[in-house]
């Protein structure tokens, strides 16, 4: 029989021991990136274990916000998306899988929740119909990801890693080189402010989103340094493009790139990208994660697919009482603004 539990503290290493044992655990559902979210979020973290009998089984990950208006919401998991959903391991992955969602499904129909998405992981997208019959989501929204699978370890590994990408981008690369950038992996403070003045002007010039330096200070903080890594190209000296990347059991998380702006030309990403995907397939690493993209997102997706990735659909499963959805449509900053950093609803489907 299958025994769903909150985390205590007494099996946390247990809980960790289990998600880097799984070739499917990224660091999402690491304690770690818990530790790091916590730092940035207002929340509580609401982690669920599925034992059988004293066996670890499975892991579900949430966290919890609660505003004085607009009641409480769930995120599997809150901060630009980041995926949550289960990670089991049985000779029945179904029955785990069914018995965490049930849990979940508890703790969002208490009568405060006001919103809850859970965000599904490539992996876990394959089982979506499991988690729909479950779950019975109000809506659906989906992403495209893109994963690169880097070559095994070896002789010729720059050759066959240059035949995964398209001729255009193996062209840019290839030019890149030939540029006379010095590459580093730094961890100093002058890097990481590099990397956050450089990142809020990238994200100024398109009208983004820029994640404030705080969140950069707590990554510091709670990611290990042995599963980040910060690179910086320089030119004469002078940093002009920085890339943070998250290295966790075989997957590579492509987290911030950084460029400046009269410098693009020369393609110092293309040099910063292809030296990580090198020294990541060198250091046994198997997938280079890209994260999600919108459909709406044709050149972002076309860029990343140079880099020979295959597309990985997932989907947030999203559930909102009817006076949340009234609340977003009276005033839908509000509404976010109580939430930072959480996902509440698609404004698409609002109206």
């Amino acid at each position: 029989m299958i025994e769903v539990i909150e985390l205590p503290k007494t099996l946390e290493p247990r809980y960790s021991a289990f998600v880097a044992q799984q070739a499917e655990g990224m660091i999402y559902w690491t304690l770690e990136f818990r530790d790091f979210l916590q730092r940035v979020l207002c929340g509580t973290p609401r982690y669920f274990l599925a034992l059988d009998g004293s066996t670890v089984v499975g892991v579900l990950p949430c966290f919890e916000s609660t505003h004085v208006e607009y009641g409480k919401l769930i995120n599997s998991l809150p901060w630009f998306g980041s995926h949550g959903g289960c990670l089991v391991q049985s000779s029945d992955q179904a029955l785990v899988r069914k018995a965490l969602l049930d849990r979940y499904r508890e703790l969002v129909n208490t009568p405060e929740v006001s919103f809850a998405t859970l965000v599904l992981s490539p992996q876990e997208n394959l089982a979506a119909n499991e988690y729909a019959a479950v779950l019975i989501p109000d809506a659906v929204d989906g992403r495209i990801g893109q994963v690169t699978t880097l070559p095994m370890n070896g002789a010729d590994i720059e050759d066959r890693l240059e035949s995964t990408i398209s001729q255009k981008t193996r062209n840019l690369a290839r030019k890149s080189r030939k540029q006379g950038f010095e590459l580093s992996i730094e961890d100093c403070d002058e890097a990481w402010r590099f990397l956050h003045e450089t990142h809020a002007e990238n994200m100024e010039g398109i009208g983004g989103r820029a994640k404030p330096w705080a969140h950069f200070v707590a990554m510091r903080e709670a990611i290990p340094s042995y599963w980040r890594q910060l690179m910086i190209a320089r030119l004469n000296g002078e940093p002009i493009a920085a890339m943070l990347i998250f290295r966790f059991n075989q997957t590579v998380e492509y987290i911030t790139p950084v460029i400046k702006h009269e410098f693009r030309s020369l393609q110092p990403l293309s040099f910063l990208i292809w030296h990580g995907m090198l020294n990541a397939a060198r250091d046994g690493f198997r997938l280079w994660n890209w994260g999600g993209t919108w459909a709406t997102q044709t050149s972002l997706h076309h860029f990343k697919a140079g880099w020979g990735t295959t597309d990985q659909p997932y989907s947030y499963l999203i559930h909102a009482k009817p006076r949340a959805l009234d609340a977003l449509r009276k005033d839908r900053k509000a509404v976010s603004d109580a939430f930072p950093f959480y996902f509440t609803y698609p404004f698409h489907l609002i109206e």
